[in-house]
């Protein structure tokens, strides 16, 4: 199915590079969750006991000028359409500022835009400048290819709501924007079934990965940082997840 790929496996490459040996009309399903240009010198977050810049915490993979942002998000939009099977869906994470436009985007791409999803995390940290209000939520939008997914599995009505609460700091790793496990397994449940392939570009924790593995669906992916395929590395080997013992707390691949 993959030119010189494999299934099951997080590739420590580029996406753009990577995602060039997928296949057109290959993948059931995306879940992703790309950087979101928010680093920042002036914006802080904890990490650990420390207050520091988000710039610092997540490092340059994620500060870009605003031209050059919108691009490489359109780009990877694009080659996301171009994989995805007919029916095929995709969430997609993103910045609140950006969100809607991105959305736009897609839908000019060609993407059905279905809805948008939200995690409110309950116990936000504080705005440490006192000048604006506290970051309690993300959003995700979901769309597909074609005028109707070709798999929706409805689970129970309570399952079935379009947002997600969760407590930050219950982290398995320490890369600064894991998601939530639960919530991308629901995802996944949703919109896939047994041994279909599930994409995600941005594999930063291997939340993704480790999602799909544990419902028996295929994955692929790719992660550039090679500490952070370490971790997803060692997420996937173990039988049995453990919370990680960093502290670290952050604003925000998966």
């Amino acid at each position: 199915m993959l030119k010189d790929l494999s299934l099951n496996k997080i590739y420590n490459m580029d996406c753009f590079e990577g995602i060039k040996n997928i296949p057109d009309n290959s993948v059931d399903l995306i879940v992703t969750d790309p950087p979101y240009n928010i680093g920042d010198d002036v914006k802080s977050t904890k990490q650990g006991n420390n207050i520091i810049s988000t710039k610092l915490a997540w490092g340059e993979w994620d500060c870009f000028e605003k031209e050059e942002y919108d691009l490489f998000f359109i780009n990877y939009l694009k080659e996301c359409y171009r994989i995805l099977k007919d029916g095929g869906t995709i969430y997609c994470f993103s910045a609140r500022k950006d969100n809607g436009f991105f959305i736009r985007e897609a839908v000019k791409i060609g993407f059905k835009y279905l809805n948008s999803l939200v995690i409110i995390k309950d116990n936000p940290l504080p705005h440490f400048n006192k000048t604006n209000w506290r970051s309690s939520f993300e959003l995700c939008f979901y769309a597909c290819k074609g005028d109707k997914p070709k798999t929706f599995n409805f689970l129970s009505q309570n399952q079935m709501i379009n947002k997600y609460n969760y407590l930050i700091g219950k982290k398995y790793t320490n890369h600064p924007t894991e998601k939530p496990l639960e919530f991308i397994k629901l995802l996944i449940k949703v919109n896939s079934n047994e041994n279909d392939v599930v994409f995600d570009g941005f594999m930063g924790s291997g939340t993704t990965a480790v999602a799909s593995k544990q419902l028996n669906r295929n994955f692929i992916g790719f992660e550039i940082s090679k500490e952070y395929l370490k971790m997803s590395n060692n997420r996937l080997n173990q039988n049995t997840l453990i919370y990680c013992n960093s502290d670290q707390k952050t604003l925000g691949g998966i």
